[in-house]
């Protein structure tokens, strides 16, 4: 029986962190599949900075927040060839055939749903199980360049912080499995990407 797709977002904090490569190199060893959304990161912080000192609304901020990640995206693309951006179902469905994880470039899928709040609320967290549900992927996960508490309940991580505010919302209204992985807890998610025992 085929292995259910997980959809893992990988905060574009990391970047910085100096843990990009290493967490790609994970992903290149998978036997699921796995979708990945990338985080904005220091891109999305420009466009925060760019808001505060041009004053265009929310709505504007969020496009180009999408685009933010768009730039995130080629990023880990360019960084390991077991990658390649994707915009649409079909697009993430063929880049998987062809034996590659797809890098969700978000406007197209996102940007068409008149339901997402444009919003800071909604990050790449929230967008990350928005796309699960749209996919019909049961798990979700983030990958943080912080510490995370593997225990945390959801409302802990979003009281402090580390989750955005809509996305406990998104994994209950979907029933989604989901977890949090934080910096040093490489073994959490090896374990998910390729569980033991699995063959492919």
């Amino acid at each position: 029986m085929a292995q259910a797709p997980v959809v893992v977002k990988i905060g574009g904090s990391l970047l910085d962190s100096g843990r990009l490569s290493s967490i790609l190199d994970i992903f290149a060893k998978r036997t699921r599949p796995v979708i990945v959304v990338p985080g904005g990161g220091k891109f999305a912080d420009h466009v925060r900075r760019s808001q505060v000192e041009h004053g265009f609304d929310d709505a504007s901020a969020h496009r180009l927040a999408l685009f933010a990640m768009h730039q995130m995206a080629n990023v880990i693309a360019a960084r390991s060839p077991h990658f390649a951006p994707a915009s649409t179902r079909e697009e993430i469905g063929l880049t998987g055939v062809n034996g590659l994880v797809p890098v969700w470039l978000p406007s197209a899928m996102a940007g068409a749903d008149t339901t997402i709040p444009k919003t800071w609320d909604m990050t790449s967290d929230s967008l990350a199980a928005w796309l699960a549900a749209a996919l019909g992927a049961p798990e979700v996960a983030l990958v943080k360049s912080c510490a995370v508490d593997a225990s945390a309940g959801l409302e802990d991580l979003r009281a402090s912080g580390i989750v955005d505010p809509l996305f406990s919302g998104y994994v209950n209204r979907h029933a989604l499995r989901w977890s949090v992985i934080g910096a040093g807890d490489e073994a959490r998610l090896i374990r998910l990407v390729a569980p033991p025992g699995d063959v492919g």
